[in-house]
C-alpha cells in the first residue's frame, strides 16, 4: 500500500458542509479519470467528517458519497486514502469531541474493511491536540484495529502533520506498520502566499504581505530543502517507519514560474529518497488541475511527471 502512493492527488470533495466551501470541490468520476490517465497512483480524500455527525455517528448519505468517490476511484486503478480532517471544536477543546472523532475512525475503518483503503484517522493535529497528540494517535488506531485488524493506516507527527516534529512522535510498538505521514509547505512565505485563512498574526507576519514572494531555486534554497529531505529520510531509516509526503504544494497566487520550479525540485527530492508523495491539491485552492476547462495546468503536471 504504501508503494502505491507513489504519485498522489490530494482531493477535497464537497459534501455540504458550510465548512467546506471555498477550498473543495464537487467531485465527478472525470476528475478521477483524468487522475488515472496521466500517471497518478492514488487519490487522498480529505473530509470533515466532524462537520457530518447525527446523533447516530455520522451521516449515512456522507457516507455512501464517499464510499461512491472511492469505489470510482478503485474501479480506475487508483490506491485510495480517506482522511479525517479535524473540525475547529476537536482541536479548541478536544475533551467533550475526542470520543466522537474515536468512533468515527471505527465506524470507517468497518465501512471500508477489506476494500483495499488506506484510512488516516485524523490528520493535521494541532492546537490543544498537539500535547496529547501520541496518546490521541493511539487511540484511533486501536479503534481502527478494533473495527478491522489489517487496515493500512495513515498517521503524522503533531503541529500539522510537521516534520520537525517526527522525533516526538511515538506510536504503538506492536503497530509496525503503520505509514508515517508529514506535510510541507516550506518555506511558508512563498507557499502559503496571500492565503488569508492563516490569519492576519501569523508568526511570520499578515500573508498579504507575502504576495509576489519568488522561489528562485537559488543554491541555498535548493541546499535548505535537501536538508530537510535528509533529515526525515534518516528519521525513516532509523524508525524503519514507511513515509509518506502526504500533502506539498503551493497557493494559486504564487507566480506560475515559482510554483513549477518548487513542485518538481520537491517531487524529485521525494522520489530520490524513495518517498512516495501526494500533491496539494486537485482544485480549486492551491490547484493543479482548472475546474472550469477540466484540464491540468500543463506546466505543473510536467513538473509532477517529467
Amino acid at each position: 500500500m504504501h508503494a502505491r502512493l507513489a504519485r498522489t492527488v490530494n482531493i477535497a470533495p464537497d459534501l455540504g458542509a458550510v465548512m467546506e466551501r471555498g477550498w473543495t470541490t464537487h467531485v465527478e468520476r472525470s476528475h478521477l479519470e483524468a487522475c488515472a490517465e496521466h500517471g497518478f497512483t492514488a487519490i487522498r480524500l480529505l473530509v470533515t467528517f466532524g462537520a457530518h455527525r447525527t446523533g447516530a455517528g455520522l451521516d449515512p448519505r456522507t457516507l455512501r458519497r464517499v464510499e461512491e468517490i472511492a469505489g470510482q476511484a478503485a474501479s480506475l486503478g487508483l490506491a485510495v486514502v480517506v482522511s479525517d480532517n479535524p473540525d475547529p471544536e476537536l482541536i479548541a477543546d478536544p475533551g467533550p469531541h475526542l470520543a466522537a472523532t474515536v468512533s468515527t475512525a471505527g465506524q470507517l475503518a468497518h465501512v471500508f474493511t477489506d476494500t483495499g483503503v488506506i484510512l488516516e484517522p485524523l490528520t493535521e493535529p494541532r492546537g490543544a491536540l498537539d500535547p496529547m497528540w501520541n496518546k490521541v494517535a493511539a487511540e484511533l488506531i486501536g479503534a481502527v484495529r478494533e473495527a478491522d485488524p489489517r487496515a493500512a493506516i495513515l498517521i503524522g507527527p503533531r503541529t500539522m502533520n510537521n516534520q520537525r516534529f517526527l522525533g516526538e512522535l511515538a506510536l504503538p510498538e506492536d503497530e509496525p506498520d503503520v505509514i508515517v505521514g508529514i506535510h510541507h509547505y516550506w518555506p511558508v512565505t512563498f507557499t502559503m502566499q496571500g492565503e488569508t485563512f492563516l490569519g492576519e498574526n501569523h508568526p511570520f507576519g499578515d500573508p498579504r504581505g507575502w504576495l509576489g514572494t519568488t522561489w528562485d531555486q537559488t543554491p541555498a534554497q535548493e541546499a535548505e530543502l535537501r536538508a530537510g529531505f535528509g533529515q526525515v529520510a534518516a528519521w525513516a531509516a532509523r524508525t524503519g517507519r514507511p513515509l509518506f509526503l502526504a500533502e506539498f504544494g503551493t497557493s494559486n497566487n504564487a507566480g506560475l514560474p515559482s510554483r513549477v520550479r518548487w513542485t518538481r525540485f520537491n517531487r524529485r527530492l521525494a522520489e530520490e529518497h524513495g518517498i512516495p508523495w501526494g500533491i496539494w491539491s486537485l482544485g480549486p485552492t492551491f490547484a493543479i488541475y482548472d475546474l472550469t476547462t477540466r484540464a491540468f495546468n500543463r506546466e505543473l503536471l510536467a513538473a509532477l511527471t517529467d
